[in-house]
């Protein structure tokens, strides 16, 4: 019988009811149907395109869909990889013999902070990925979060996971871990120039408050070294005045004596004052020519002797060398050599010995001064030869501007020498000079006149 036939055939109503009924149920399977494609296209659409790396796996571990970001951070297509294993992409322990699931599953749930420990994951290029995972589980239909609801006691060691789909969510962590990497040797490297600025401006402040302690000492000692020598010029130059008319000859010769002596002392600061002056300012000249050095020492031995004999010592001169030829300015050497025995004087006690030691190689004659005094701290060795300094050993009351050294310094310098200071083993200090035979042609460049 044809479905025109049946059509025309006469039914009852209950059986019209009941086709009814079917035809209605037809068409709401139908419209089901459509629906369901649709949402599944619209979800395959989604997934596909999710800023996210999201990679479906079968359940026996091959992938069953790899969407556009996966294919952008790993450099495979999709169609390369489907029904295929992935363990060259998230390379796995050897436990899990390549079962990527088991494996991004045991992950999830032991690694607490994947920031700190991401997921390693290895491009088409052979380059390294950081990856942060989610993971979910599809099972009888139903998407389940691990996070709420697998018990995952029942996957251990390389032992897979029993799941109709899986599905595993990547994101790629390597370019913000560079950046945090970068910006934490940046950190590192100013956190470091900080410290470092900062031992700077310490260690410039320190000195900035030793030089003001310098100043200020030198300042004191100055007045002090200022006022002796005039008090001595003004008094004695009264008594004459008061005693002209009723002192003897004798007398008022002793006057003029101390009043030249104590002029000659205060020129003599003055003088230091505007060599130091000059120095610094560059304008100190000097007039280099041929010399006898030995013949020096013996001229400046001649001027301090009646020193040495007032203070009860003893000078001791030592030249180991038979040419002392030296080509320098002489005034300014013989300041040098006056201003280290001065120094020696003034700081040896009674009865001890003074020794200035000459000795010299193709090149240069070496200079010694030693003395048998306080001597000098290890840590101050090099800080006497600045200026307003002196020694913590010879702040005794000695007098003393802090500029005899400095001068010395500069004038060596001068002269393309060297000078430093050393202690003694049996006590005191040893000051040492060394002067190029012939100094380097840099003199003239310096200013320096010729002889």
């Amino acid at each position: 019988m044809s479905s025109i036939e049946t059509a025309a055939l006469p039914l009852a109503d209950d059986e019209r009811a009941e086709l009814e009924a079917l035809r209605a149920q037809v068409q709401e399977l139908s419209r089901a149907g459509h629906e369901l494609i649709s949402t599944q296209t619209q979800m395959q659409s989604l997934l596909h395109n999710a800023s996210d790396a999201i990679i479906e796996f079968e359940p026996d571990g091959t992938v069953k869909s790899f969407n556009s970001a996966a294919e952008a951070i790993f450099g495979y297509s999709e169609i390369e990889l489907l029904f295929q294993k992935i363990d060259h992409l998230i390379p796995c322990p050897e436990a899990f013999a390549g079962d990527v699931p088991a494996y991004l599953l045991w992950y999830r749930d032991h690694v607490a902070d994947q920031y700190a420990e991401p997921l390693i994951g290895r491009t088409l290029d052979g380059r390294e990925l950081y990856l942060e995972v989610s993971v979910a589980v599809i099972e009888s239909n139903d998407l389940l979060l691990f996070d709420d609801s697998f018990d995952d006691s029942e996957v251990s060691g390389n032992e897979s996971p029993t799941f109709e789909a899986f599905l595993c969510i990547l994101r790629d962590l390597t370019e913000r871990k560079r950046i945090d990497a970068e910006l934490e040797r940046h950190r590192n490297e100013l956190e470091a120039l900080v410290r470092e600025q900062l031992v700077e401006i310490v260690a410039a402040k320190e000195a900035a408050e030793r030089a003001n302690q310098a100043k200020s000492e030198f300042l004191a000692n100055m007045s002090h070294e200022l006022r002796t020598p005039m008090h001595a010029i003004l008094s004695f130059a009264d008594f004459g005045v008061k005693k002209v008319e009723s002192a003897t000859s004798d007398k008022l010769r002793q006057y003029f004596s101390r009043i030249h002596t104590a002029g000659e002392r205060l020129l003599g600061m003055i003088n230091d004052l505007l060599d130091l002056a000059k120095s610094e300012a560059g304008r100190l000249e000097y007039r280099m020519a041929e010399h006898d050095l030995r013949e020096l020492i013996d001229a400046v031995r001649d001027e301090i002797a009646s020193l040495i004999e007032r203070h009860g010592l003893h000078l001791h001169v030592d030249i180991r060398c038979a040419d002392t030829c030296l080509t320098m300015d002489r005034e300014r050497i013989g300041q040098v050599l006056r201003n280290l025995l001065s120094n020696a004087i003034k700081f040896t006690p009674r009865g001890k010995t003074i020794h200035l030691r000459v000795d010299a190689d193709d090149e240069a004659f070496r200079i010694e001064c030693a003395d048998q005094g306080v001597g000098i701290p290890e840590d101050e060795l090099d800080k006497v030869f600045d200026k307003f300094v002196q020694s913590s050993r010879t702040k005794n009351g000695s007098g003393g501007t802090g500029l005899g050294l400095p001068i010395c310094k500069e004038i060596v310098l001068a002269h393309h020498g060297g000078i430093h200071a050393s202690g003694n083993a049996d006590g005191g200090a040893s000051f040492h000079v060394r002067l190029p035979k012939v100094p380097s042609a840099r003199a003239d460049a310096q200013g320096h006149s010729p002889g």
